[in-house]
């Protein structure tokens, strides 16, 4: 199992949960302040939690997609966000795909050019 999967897990198990809105919740009902990081072409939303007297960083969208469809998100092959704005984690924005689905539709709508999904 992979690191960011077992966070994920532990996240859950620990009683983060995701608002409609798709703000990360702690386990009082509060939303987490996050970060956001730069990756390939894209911006996403993290948030950490302490595991072992260490801070663990999980990306929200993922972290969303496990709450949404359980287990079978952390073995699909990729979270896409359904209107390609990759900081817009609302659970109704986020679904599994494949990278083939990214691409073609990439190359439909923009033209060939790389986007966010």
């Amino acid at each position: 199992m992979s690191k960011s999967n077992e966070m994920i897990r532990l996240a859950t198990r620990k009683g983060y949960n995701i608002s409609e809105s798709g703000e990360v919740l702690n386990p009082k009902g509060k939303v987490v302040k996050g970060t956001i990081i730069r990756a390939k072409n894209c911006s996403y939303k993290t948030f950490a939690i302490n595991d072992k007297g260490m801070s663990r960083p999980i990306l929200v969208h993922r972290f969303v997609a496990y709450r949404k469809f359980g287990e079978v998100a952390l073995v699909a092959e990729c979270i896409k966000h359904i209107n390609g704005n990759s900081l817009d984690n609302q659970p109704n924005n986020i679904e599994l795909g494949t990278y083939k689905d990214i691409y073609e539709r990439t190359k439909k709508e923009k033209g060939g050019t790389k986007s966010c999904l």
